[in-house]
């Protein structure tokens, strides 16, 4: 049995570029499902997957205003994830062409500026890192 994996020892890029100061990111699949169902059926008769979408989100400590001018700005990116850290052969998670759709600031008195941005890809590729 595999050991579980410690998210201290994650990376979270942009593009080629490490998200600094990241607390947290969520990568999501979403799967339309067709489903249909006939008189004198309580029950579908189809039910198929249908579309696809691929979500990310990420937390992080606010450095700079990069992310809310790629929101702005409608830059497509790819994200990677690499959960285990970097090293041939571990985990690695890509969403690819990301349109960045949401940022957010968050300011409180007593602790550091955080903010958020997330976004949609068209397509997500689970591999190992070389």
């Amino acid at each position: 049995m595999s050991s579980p994996i410690v998210g201290k020892n994650a990376v979270i890029k942009i593009g080629e570029t490490e998200v600094g100061y990241a607390k947290g990111v969520r990568i999501s699949i979403d799967v339309d499902l067709i489903k249909e169902y006939a008189i004198g059926n309580d029950t579908p008769v189809v039910l198929e997957a249908g579309n696809k979408s691929f979500s990310v989100s990420i937390d992080k400590m606010y450095i700079d205003n990069t992310y809310a001018q790629d929101v702005l700005n409608g830059t497509k990116v790819n994200v990677t994830t690499q959960p285990a850290g970097t090293g041939s052969g571990l985990p690695e998670i890509t969403i690819s062409n990301v349109v960045l759709n949401s940022w957010e600031l968050s300011i409180e008195q007593d602790g550091v500026v955080m903010e958020s941005v997330s976004g949609e890809g068209d397509s997500i590729t689970f591999g190992t890192q070389a």
